[in-house]
């Protein structure tokens, strides 16, 4: 159907986004290697919702992410089964996106605290101890606050990998470079010179193919990096040292249909020392019922409304301004916070158990 056919972009070599129609459940697996060798694995399950905003004539996505398994365990020490319980508030998340497919705003937040208020009394009177005091007072910290909470989405593997900057113009035979912020050590990120590029023709199963490569731009060294700080030290000071080494590659595959995500897979290596290295390898992929399934093609709808647009005049946007979108950012700043903060999206979070077979959920990462 799509085997040799040349991908159709708009307006020259834009690529669009459009809603899909239907709820998507999603398997995510993150792998963490030290050489060879693998240290730690997690998986999970997440269901993401597509729906028309009423607000930004925009859509929303509706994020639920479900029992978190770590080695292919549930999480059961203390910390973890609190942090479970401060999970639950998070999700469901709705995410407006903005054109480029980055986060844009958190549509929920007030319902986000309003859970958050009902719950912290609770966890306050039954994990009485100093250490989760201190966890439950940084958790609210990032909560209340809307900018903070936004920015920490970027520091979970799955937020900042689903919503990248693909829906952009690729020109011809040049890349578009961008500048990535990704959470090699969790809450300690990595900035990286990103070149998206867009293969020409739709594969024979009907996917769009996006590679995003690049290399380390951070100008700390790999001691300052494990060490938790966020700025070249060493540099400022005058003092000469060998800025640390990390690669990154991420393929994602769309559906041709809505431009909507059928998988991602990416690998991550940085260079700790002349003998260690560290691999992360994050996937995601649509678990699909079945095989034969296509997408609703919203191309028709899509089309109507830009050609629409294209034919309002400037008295017409006083009156019907249905071009009014949130703007995006090509990558989110990190924001100077305490090492203590902790991340509400760190893998080792649990949330509700979910009852599937663990062997059919891992035998997609297979393909």
């Amino acid at each position: 159907m799509f085997s040799l056919e040349k991908i159709n972009f708009y307006n020259g070599r834009e690529l669009k986004h459009s809603s899909f129609h239907e709820t998507r459940k999603y398997g995510y697996r993150y792998q963490d290697f030290e050489n060879e060798k693998l240290i730690k694995e997690v998986h999970y399950e997440v269901e993401i919702n597509c729906k028309t905003s009423n607000t930004y004539n925009d859509f929303i996505f509706e994020i639920n992410r479900k029992q978190v398994y770590i080695n292919n365990k549930v999480p059961n020490l203390l910390v973890g089964q609190m942090l479970e319980k401060c999970a639950k508030v998070i999700f469901p998340i709705k995410i407006i996106p903005a054109e480029d497919g980055t986060i844009s705003e958190i549509e929920n937040h007030k319902e986000i605290v309003q859970r958050w208020n009902s719950l912290k009394e609770h966890l306050g009177s039954y994990y009485y101890s100093e250490a989760a005091y201190k966890i439950l007072n940084n958790v609210q910290n990032i909560i209340l606050n809307k900018q903070k909470l936004e920015r920490s989405l970027n520091k979970d593997w799955f937020f900042h990998l689903y919503f990248s900057p693909l829906y952009i113009d690729y020109p011809l035979q040049t890349p578009q470079t961008y500048k990535w912020k990704s959470p090699v050590l969790g809450n300690q990120s990595i900035d990286y010179k990103v070149n998206h590029t867009i293969d020409e023709y739709y594969t024979s199963t009907g996917k769009i193919i996006i590679n995003a490569k690049g290399k380390s731009i951070d100008e700390r060294s790999i001691e300052e990096f494990l060490q938790g700080i966020d700025y070249p030290k060493a540099k400022l000071q005058g003092i000469s040292c060998k800025t640390l080494e990390s690669e990154m590659e991420v393929k994602y595959k769309l559906y041709a249909e809505d431009r909507s995500i059928f998988s991602i897979s990416s690998t991550y290596h940085t260079k700790i020392s002349d003998t260690k290295n560290k691999i992360q390898k994050i996937s995601l992929y649509h678990l699909i019922e079945n095989e034969d399934f296509r997408p609703d093609s919203d191309v028709g709808a899509r089309r109507a409304k830009e050609q629409f647009r294209n034919f309002q005049t400037i008295g017409d946007e006083d009156v019907i301004d249905i071009s009014k979108r949130l703007k995006g950012y090509k990558h989110i700043p990190s924001s100077q916070e305490p090492k203590e903060k902790i991340s509400l999206f760190l893998e080792e979070i649990p949330t509700v158990e979910r009852k599937s077979s663990l062997a059919k959920f891992l035998n997609m990462f297979k393909k």
